[in-house]
């Protein structure tokens, strides 16, 4: 069984307990319940969350988490004592995040910004402020202009850190006269450009022409072009990753669009870029 997840189940058999479950990935289970709380037949197939209850002993539910083993989400803290703090995270039974994994004094009513995890040790479901190891580093399926959702994981004077799309990391530089920001304020924003070192900057307002059409669209690309001057060196030679920092695609969807231009008589391919008729 797959704990901290979502697993898919067979109902094998119905007691004054519960519902025994046969889990697809081996394992049979407890769904504490009666026909009173569920409409559960046997033989039926069914989805359900796979966690310790109180005892440490593998439980289902039909509840569904804010977040499951691997993955991101802001929380609130519910209760501070002296083993952790305990973060609401839509089940009967709160998430644990121990102080070792706290990256600050928390109170009841916070706002955290955790990443789930199965502790090897204790074979428990914790969480952790740590998230920065988890952060996923490839962006190549992002995009400059994208739309994306944020929430703020570090807050300095200078600037705010946020997960981006709850997967990758990404910086706003703080300006004068801009709203404070929060740890767990969650917003969108748009994606500013890439540094040299695959990291996003962020903005909280559409970019440029980037901001207001489709980057992959060929006027986007023709309005670039006319504000360099006419032509630009980009083109087969390119690396892809220069055309991904300034045109904010692939370079295969940037050689399809510059074909569909040139098909339309609209740019002229040569060794060196493409240029304007």
């Amino acid at each position: 069984m797959e704990i901290g997840k979502i697993n898919r189940a067979r109902v094998d058999a119905i007691m004054p307990q519960g519902f025994y479950l046969e889990l697809e990935t081996g394992g049979r289970i407890l769904l504490p319940g009666n026909k009173n709380q569920f409409t559960l037949e046997e033989g039926e197939i069914i989805d359900v969350f796979v966690y310790m209850d109180s005892e440490d002993r593998p439980i289902a539910t039909l509840d569904k988490p804010l977040a499951q083993v691997g993955e991101f989400a802001v929380l609130t803290v519910k209760e501070v004592n002296r083993i952790g703090a305990f973060l609401d995270w839509g089940l009967n039974k709160d998430l644990l995040l121990p102080y070792k994994q706290q990256l600050g004094e928390l109170q009841r009513g916070d706002k955290c910004v955790v990443y789930v995890l199965l502790d090897e040790k204790s074979g428990r479901l914790v969480a952790t402020e740590k998230i920065k190891s988890f952060l996923d580093t490839d962006t190549s399926e992002l995009h400059i202009g994208e739309r994306v959702e944020l929430a703020a994981y570090e807050v300095t004077p200078d600037y705010v850190d946020f997960l981006v799309n709850y997967r990758y990391t990404g910086r706003l530089m703080v300006t004068r006269g801009m709203e404070r920001i929060y740890i767990g304020d969650t917003m969108t924003g748009y994606i500013q450009r890439f540094t040299s070192d695959g990291k996003i900057t962020l903005n909280l307002s559409p970019v440029g022409y980037k901001g207001i059409m489709n980057s992959e669209s060929p006027a986007a690309i023709l309005q670039k072009l006319e504000e360099a001057g006419g032509s630009l060196p980009y083109g087969d030679h390119s690396d892809p990753e220069i055309i991904r920092q300034e045109f904010g695609v692939s370079k295969k969807t940037f050689k399809k669009i510059l074909g569909t231009l040139f098909r339309e008589g609209k740019i002229i391919l040569d060794d060196d870029g493409f240029r304007l008729p």
